[in-house]
């Protein structure tokens, strides 16, 4: 079972508060995970996730032999890392899982389908904005855990069309965890509108943030007031009304049945 699975399922249910005198303080849970991701420069993203020390770890897998056990030694053990690969063979898969991996990202094409015959780790399936509802939908059927939205290409301020661009994937996502890969870390309000319109956790590149934005970061999903009652989780499933057939008009056989009946 997936480590970062577990921690996701923690932070969607907050902070559990104990009950009885002399109950220690429940440890302080953020309002959405964050992932320290690494495209480039390994050893110095990896040293920057271990001081960050994020929720999890996902290491884009290079072109070349890099050890990926190696680079991963001077993490916490306790910290969930994965690798997000554009391509992979089944050697690949089984030599990931057996240097520690927790999590693998990859995208539709080029993924084999062993990589999402194992439950051992999380698996996350990488799209992009402006995916097609029917192949969002056909995506629901596969044995996926979490969605990556890649944001990258978003700068400045969140406006209303890209929140709502975000929105239409997270309500559409059934079971699935959702993250958002981002380019700047969200300020406190739209770290809140993020968690509110179905968001789970951030995604962001450690080599592209600058260390003081990263602890700022983590240090605003930590002081995130609690979501208020009504808000949706990511159980609250909302199914597209055209994947249902079209209903019949109203009152329609209570008309047939009435005219039976005069015959």
């Amino acid at each position: 079972m997936s480590k970062f699975l577990d921690r996701l399922e923690q932070i969607s249910r907050g902070a559990q508060v104990a009950l009885g005198f002399g109950a220690t303080r429940p440890e302080k849970v953020p309002g959405m995970a964050l992932v320290g991701l690494v495209t480039s420069n390994y050893s110095k993203g990896v040293s920057a996730v271990a001081k960050l020390a994020p929720d999890a770890a996902l290491i884009a897998a290079g072109t070349g032999k890099e050890s990926v056990s190696d680079l991963t030694k001077s993490l916490d053990s306790k910290l969930p890392w994965g690798v997000q690969a554009t391509s992979m063979t089944q050697d690949d898969i089984r030599a990931y899982i057996e240097s520690g991996c927790d999590l693998l990202a990859f995208p539709m094409e080029g993924t084999p389908i062993s990589a999402v015959a194992t439950d051992e780790i999380g698996r996350i399936l990488c799209i992009a904005p402006g995916i097609a509802e029917e192949e969002l939908r056909a995506i629901m059927a596969l044995p996926i855990d979490m969605l990556l939205l890649s944001m990258s290409g978003h700068s400045g301020p969140w406006t209303l069309s890209e929140l709502a661009s975000v929105g239409s994937i997270s309500r559409r996502s059934g079971d699935k965890y959702v993250l958002v890969e981002v380019a700047q870390p969200p300020d406190g309000k739209e770290l809140e509108a993020l968690r509110d319109i179905g968001v789970h956790g951030l995604v962001v590149d450690v080599g592209q943030v600058p260390a003081e934005a990263l602890a700022e970061l983590k240090k605003g999903l930590l002081d995130m007031p609690r979501q208020r009652p009504g808000r949706r989780t990511r159980r609250d499933a909302i199914i597209p009304g055209s994947a249902f057939s079209s209903a019949e008009a109203p009152g329609r056989e209570d008309d047939d049945e009435e005219e039976d009946d005069e015959e």
